[in-house]
């Protein structure tokens, strides 16, 4: 099982957009996997799962997205030059050990020319940190609101790069 995890609590963001067309395709392909929506955890998650305290609900989507499951597509759009916040706070709230030997591909975005790649370097890191094996392809999708008309992805260069990595990716 892959998770791909749409890195943003931000709703109808271009990053769940792509998460989903990363499924689609992995899904013609009758690869096994899911999306871990950050835009679907609830608004108290904070306070419920702060200093320590790790609530049920964390725990079963812990599991379910995280622990058992053998590898993770991170799709991370570029907050101020780096990641989402929230994001990292999930990684920081999660027991570290569920990371170690996992391997990771991380791909940015951004409404920008960069494709997120100092965010891609800064989570490159904090994976290498706690033990997982991070994938050296990393697709960094720029301008990416130029690159959808409604739901479609209609950058034709960005859909081979996508083939082209998850076909990579389930072979790594």
């Amino acid at each position: 099982m892959i998770t791909l995890i749409s890195s943003t609590n931000r709703k109808n963001s271009y990053t769940k957009k792509v998460a989903e067309v990363y499924l689609h395709l992995m899904n013609k392909e009758k690869i096994d996997s899911q999306i871990f929506d950050l835009a679907e955890i609830p608004n108290n998650f904070l306070t419920i799962n702060s200093y320590g305290k790790i609530s049920e609900d964390f725990e079963v989507m812990s599991n379910k997205y995280l622990k058992n499951v053998n590898k993770y597509i991170i799709i991370c759009p570029e907050y101020n030059g780096s990641i989402p916040g929230f994001l990292k706070i999930i990684i920081d709230y999660s027991d570290y050990s569920i990371y170690q030997s996992k391997k990771v591909s991380i791909v940015g975005i951004s409404s920008g020319h960069s494709g997120n790649l100092r965010g891609i370097d800064h989570l490159t890191s904090i994976f290498n940190h706690l033990g997982s094996d991070v994938f050296s392809l990393q697709p960094k999708l720029s301008k990416i609101q130029e690159s959808f008309k409604n739901e479609n992805l209609i950058n034709k260069n960005y859909l081979d790069l996508i083939k082209r990595h998850i076909k990579l990716f389930i072979n790594y």
